[in-house]
């Protein structure tokens, strides 16, 4: 085994939470400090190290992330309001591909396999074809099969749902549900910063809470791993295991699933460096605020949504002014545009605004729209944005919507800036 391998082995067997020096993992396994070093940086790559600033590095595990882009023959059969007619033993399967059966039998055979499921209507020569591969089917229209193709496929214990929706129903019904499912698993959350960091915690019931020396202006209580609450650490003189519940600081916990800019408006509005993370009362540790803070690159989600990337392809920014032919798909049904498609273009102008301001982590706090005019299908507007005052944690924003030199709506926003943490 080389000197690499050896310490990474080491680094493995380490607890959560536990530090790690070169100068430790030198001394302990005889080892140069230059291997060492290189053999943290690696562990750091493959997520069981992190190196916080004036902490040092710690022990962490490594997060997998479960891949929810793939929907099993049940989640099908729910969103699609279909009805099983074959199959109930596969419904937990996941899917492997969908196809479309919009071609000739002779070159859809090509796209059957094993695990796959076909979109197809009444066509029972391809409903045999499929079978034959062991593909599931989703007969649309309201159809079934026919009762000796109906016998082959219960022998083969093959799903098969029947759907009353059409074809292209049913294939953007799916598509919406893998962007859904897409968009929930790329969202940052606190899961993914999580760090058993136990010099921020205090055990009220075994540690002495006069000898603990506190690492951060809050200080976590537990008792063993239950969360009970976290306290001022100018406090810890007077708290104690029987009075503690009157220094709780209220609501500043995170679930695992709190979003990144959820945790961004509570650092800010609290002024805190740290935030515990708890699950079913238990303590799983805390985010750090150079962590929270830094920026992030929004990653390109597997599958848009479709009606999302149409109006994307027809909106011209530049100039801090945003152009935009007002589609069906952003208005209600008297054809006049949404207030939550304005308001989408209005995001979409206060993102492009802000970026000229080296702004890139914001939250809209409030907003207030006067319509003066209705803004209706097919019309073409312009959204011109200004910010008219900025300060140190907020700023305010005016947009304008007009068309034809005729304004037609306003918007004021308050917007909250984060503060980017340049030392991340």
């Amino acid at each position: 085994m080389s000197k690499h391998e050896r310490i990474m082995e080491y680094l493995y067997s380490l607890e959560e939470g536990a530090k790690i020096s070169v100068r430790q993992i030198s001394s302990h396994l005889d080892v140069s400090e230059g291997t060492s070093y290189r053999s943290i940086k690696q562990a750091e790559k493959e997520g069981i190290v992190k190196t916080i600033p004036r902490v040092g590095s710690i022990r962490v595990t490594k997060r997998e992330v479960e891949n929810v882009k793939e929907l099993t023959f049940e989640q099908i059969k729910q969103i699609t309001n279909g009805q099983l007619i074959s199959g109930s033993e596969q419904l937990e399967k996941t899917v492997g591909r969908i196809i479309i059966g919009a071609m000739e039998l002779g070159a859809l055979k090509a796209y059957l396999e094993p695990g796959a499921l076909l979109i197809i209507g009444n066509r029972e020569d391809v409903q045999r074809a499929a079978l034959k591969t062991n593909t599931g089917l989703l007969i649309t229209g309201g159809f079934g099969m026919s009762s000796d193709i109906l016998k082959e496929a219960q022998a083969l214990k093959l799903p098969v749902i029947s759907t009353p929706y059409d074809t292209f129903t049913v294939a953007t019904t799916i598509q919406r549900e893998i962007y859904s499912m897409s968009l929930s698993n790329e969202m940052i959350r606190a899961a993914d910063f999580v760090m058993k960091e136990q010099s921020y915690v205090l055990d009220i019931y075994k540690s002495n809470r006069l000898t603990y020396i506190p690492n951060d202006k809050i200080t976590i209580l537990v008792d063993k791993n239950r969360y009970l609450g976290t306290v001022k650490s100018s406090e810890l003189h007077i708290v104690d295991e029987h009075n503690y519940k009157n220094f709780i600081i209220d609501d500043i916990e995170l679930a695992p699933k709190t979003t990144l800019k959820r945790m961004r408006q509570l650092m800010t509005w609290e002024q805190l460096n740290i935030l515990p993370v708890v699950e079913d009362g238990q303590f799983v540790g805390v985010v750090h605020r150079r962590d929270v803070f830094k920026e992030m690159v929004p990653e390109k989600l597997f599958g848009e949504d479709l009606n999302e990337n149409v109006i994307e392809r027809r909106i011209d920014l530049s100039d801090n002014k945003l152009t935009v032919e007002v589609l069906p798909m952003m208005t209600d049904e008297f054809g006049s545009l949404k207030e939550s498609s304005f308001m989408s273009l209005v995001e979409k102008l206060v993102r492009t605004v802000l970026s000229s301001y080296n702004i890139y982590s914001y939250h809209i706090d409030t907003y207030h729209v006067t319509q003066m005019k209705v803004i209706q299908l097919q019309q073409e507007i312009t959204l011109s944005g200004v910010v008219i005052d900025i300060g140190h944690q907020f700023l305010r924003l005016e947009v304008e919507a007009e068309s034809h030199n005729v304004i037609y709506s306003k918007a004021l926003l308050q917007v909250q800036i984060y503060e980017q943490n340049k030392n991340a």
